[in-house]
């Protein structure tokens, strides 16, 4: 028997521009908040919300990466000790904006691993298999890639990432 948790994780990018500066003040800046749903004695608690900004970044896309960037969203997972778990989750996503057709598309980038320190973690796929340490604790950081900045619009922008987690029996 399987056990599924699924984790729902909003990131939401705000873009505000001042007047007569648009081009040099356009500024965004995305977190991520997050529920889930537990089936099982397997839990998921965000640690910290990604952050970044697009101001003073390249003027077509916007890299957060989960392994070295301190700006990367952080989820501990939390279960059975030395158990294996499955993570999936899918890799892009369309931010569009509230009330206007512009968008921006993301590209989810995972890294994982049983220490704390996030430059010790792995690149993680799709579909990965996981083991959970001695104490049943897993960190993954959650970081991507955001495009079609250049011809970012002021407003709010907002997606869904949902991560599968289930154990494996």
């Amino acid at each position: 028997m399987m056990r599924y948790l699924t984790f729902l994780i909003s990131i939401g990018v705000l873009v505000g521009c001042t007047g007569e500066a648009q081009e040099q003040n356009t500024k965004a800046v995305a977190t991520i908040t997050a529920t889930a749903v537990v089936a099982g004695n397997v839990d998921l608690i965000v640690m910290k919300d990604m952050e970044f900004e697009i101001a003073s970044l390249s003027s077509t896309e916007l890299t957060v990466d989960p392994q070295n960037n301190p700006q990367s969203g952080e989820i501990k997972i939390l279960g059975r000790p030395n158990s294996q778990v499955r993570v999936t989750y899918e890799r892009e996503a369309i931010l569009r904006a509230e009330g206007g057709s512009s968008q921006l598309f993301f590209t989810y980038n995972l890294s994982g691993g049983t220490s704390i320190v996030q430059s010790q973690s792995n690149l993680l796929t799709q579909n990965n298999q996981i083991r959970l340490s001695d104490e049943g604790v897993f960190y993954l950081w959650v970081g991507g890639r955001l495009t079609g900045i250049e011809n970012i619009v002021p407003g709010n922008y907002g997606m869904e990432l949902t991560l599968d987690v289930e154990y494996i029996l």
